[in-house]
Formats: structure tokens, C-alpha cells, sequence
């Protein structure tokens, strides 16, 4: 197994397949009429934790963000004023293979949808998601990964702002 976590490093820097981004086609528009989102940031790994990045360096860049575009961060979805629900799941899927890492952050804004066949059912549903990919050293992994998560809060909150002016 750890010749073939090597022999994918080897392949990848070889490559030059530093960061790749994904934007999805159904953005700006069901981000209207939100008052605000809930910021929820998943747990990242015990190694990445050990090489310096934490869950709350995390929160607290997509919260500096937002808040600083004037977006309004409630606490608990419960403290929502809106029955939608909205939330911006911020997923970092990190793993480690030798000094690199491998990384896949995800920022979604997911909120309660419902059918637009006339059924009174609600899900929760993406409506709004941007992430990258990408091969970090591991003395560069914090950097990144906050500098990549703050790029797609800025594109969040473009977003966001651009079909609910202030």
C-alpha cells in the first residue's frame, strides 16, 4: 500500500496537478431572500490537526469572510429566522501520503427545498457549491487550505450579495 500512496505522489507532482476547481451551474439564484447562513465546518484528521490546522481556523476565516461582507452568521439553525434552514458546509477531506497531502475542500450552501411537482414534502438540498482538489507539502498544508477555503467564501459571499444587496 505505501508504494502505491508513493507511486501516486510520484505521478501527481509529475504532473503538475496542484489544484483543481469546480464550480457548480446553480448558484446565485436560491441564495435569495436569505437572511444569512449557518457556518458548520467538519472535523478534519488527527494528522492535519498535528501539521497545524484546526476546525476553528477554519470557522473563523469563512466567518471573518462573511461577516465582513455583511453577511449575518447565525449560531445554532434553530436561532434562523427563515424556514429554509440555510447552512454552508464547509468540508475539508484531507488524507496524508508521505510529506503531501491530499486535499478536497468543499464549501455548500444546503438548505430545505421542496418539489416543485406540488408535493408539501421539504428535503435538504445543495443549492450552492464550489471546491478544489489539490497536492499540498505538509509544512505548506495550513496555508493552503485557509487560503483555498477563503477564496470560495469570497465567491460564497459575491454570490450571496449579488442577489441580496445590502
Amino acid at each position: 500500500m505505501r508504494y502505491i500512496v508513493m507511486a501516486i505522489v510520484t505521478v501527481l507532482t509529475c504532473l503538475d496537478l496542484s489544484t483543481a476547481q469546480a464550480r457548480t451551474p446553480y448558484e446565485p439564484e436560491s441564495l435569495a431572500g436569505l437572511p444569512g447562513v449557518v457556518v458548520v465546518v467538519e472535523t478534519i484528521t488527527s494528522e492535519a490537526q498535528a501539521d497545524g490546522l484546526s476546525e476553528e481556523a477554519i470557522q473563523e476565516a469563512v466567518e471573518g469572510i462573511l461577516q465582513s461582507s455583511g453577511i449575518r452568521i447565525f449560531i445554532e439553525s434553530k436561532t434562523l429566522p427563515v424556514s429554509s434552514n440555510p447552512w454552508l458546509y464547509v468540508q475539508p477531506n484531507i488524507g496524508k501520503g508521505g510529506p503531501y497531502y491530499f486535499y478536497n475542500i468543499s464549501l455548500r450552501l444546503i438548505q430545505k427545498v421542496s418539489s416543485v411537482h406540488g408535493r408539501k414534502d421539504t428535503m435538504a438540498a445543495t443549492t450552492w457549491e464550489g471546491n478544489t482538489a489539490g497536492i499540498v507539502n505538509n509544512t505548506e498544508l495550513r496555508d493552503v487550505i485557509l487560503d483555498v477555503t477563503e477564496s470560495w467564501a469570497k465567491i460564497f459571499a459575491n454570490d450571496f450579495l449579488s442577489v441580496n444587496p445590502r
